[in-house]
């Protein structure tokens, strides 16, 4: 019969000992199955220490455990901005895919800034972290990528892993988004609705995603030999108030029937600055996004846009994640969009 503990634990190395007692082993034991320890010890034993230890509520001291295993179980991410729902997303399915091994996420949000940006993954790299997964483009300032490369060279050499989950400078396990291939769809999509005066509301110029997808608009409208110059592009920022001011911008310049945002929270903003100066959508301009946030369908205007599988993109990288921190090899991803037909984009015959 094991013995029942005397008295409720009240720090650590107590707490072990209560499980210890429970489980009818040593200490020494209950210590190797609570960190995971490559001691050899019986399928039986370890279950009796993980049910005393359930029963107790015991959690074991993660940076203890870590002294054993070189392993914190713990990953930062670094994301711009954490209150835009496709980094919530994103985040949301790193977590469900690497919860069941018992590790915790960090968040970081960037801002797209490249000196807090370095001075995260500095933090990551000082508070141990097993891995970094950069969940958003990389900058484009100028000394961030050889910082950036020495700070992450610095972090593999310890063996900690990196996973980049978007267009990005660094090397290694990624998973990524097709934007090209998505930009070039839509556009595709707006020409086939008899569309041929497309504006186009970019992201940040200081993002390598916002090039990438500016570059595949540009071929796009080169390919269908559409009306198109620099007039027809404004930088929307990737936000509400920026996809407002971006489509005001254009429409001073150049007449359109259709504008393509970047992301969806351009194409919202879009939409409600055309609505609130009197125009129609899509009967006098079609709107697309990219994207397919989850409010996409809620907005001013049900939006049709290009469906980004965010939270898979997360599951995946979180698929990565662990295949490397065992060794593992893993081979890239890459993910392609669906458009999703909403009631924004009207056929050339009934818009002007």
């Amino acid at each position: 019969m094991t013995k029942q503990p005397t008295a409720p634990p009240d720090e650590e190395s107590h707490s072990l000992r209560h499980v210890a007692e429970l489980a009818g082993v040593s200490v020494a034991t209950a210590s190797r199955v609570m960190s995971g320890s490559s001691h050899p010890v019986s399928e039986g034993t370890r279950r009796r220490v993980l049910e005393a230890a359930e029963e107790l509520s015991f959690q074991p001291n993660r940076l203890a455990r870590a002294l054993v295993t070189a392993r914190s179980h713990t990953v930062g991410v670094i994301v711009h901005d954490i209150s835009d729902p496709y980094f919530g997303e994103i985040v949301k399915g790193l977590e469900d895919g690497i919860h069941a091994e018992d590790y915790r996420l960090f968040v970081a949000s960037s801002e797209r800034n490249p000196d807090k940006e370095l001075n995260y993954v500095r933090a990551f790299h000082s508070h141990q972290v097993d891995a970094i997964v950069f969940a958003a483009s990389s900058l484009t300032d100028p000394g961030y990528a050889d910082s950036l490369n020495e700070l992450v060279g610095r972090f593999t050499a310890r063996g900690g892993v990196t996973v980049v989950l978007s267009d990005h400078l660094l090397k290694g396990p990624r998973v990524t988004f097709d934007n090209r291939r998505a930009v070039g769809e839509l556009v595709g999509y707006l020409v086939g609705r008899g569309h041929r005066r497309i504006g186009y509301l970019s992201g940040p110029t200081e993002l390598e995603v916002s090039r990438v997808r500016l570059a595949a608009f540009t071929a796009a409208t080169t390919e269908f030999g559409l009306t198109t110059g620099p007039e027809y592009v404004a930088d929307g920022r990737f936000t509400v108030k920026g996809g407002g001011a971006a489509i005001a911008e254009i429409l001073k310049r150049v007449d359109v029937t259709a504008v393509l945002a970047a992301n969806d929270l351009m194409a919202i903003g879009a939409m409600r600055q055309l609505l609130a100066s009197g125009m129609r959508v899509p009967e006098d301009i079609s709107v697309a996004g990219l994207d397919d946030i989850p409010i996409a369908e809620y907005g001013p205007v049900p939006l049709t846009t290009m469906r980004v599988p965010t939270y898979e993109i997360g599951r995946q990288g979180a698929a990565l994640l662990l295949e490397a921190l065992a060794k593992r090899d893993p081979a890239d991803v890459r993910f392609t969009g669906e458009i999703i037909e909403r009631s924004s984009v009207a056929s050339i015959g009934q818009a002007k």
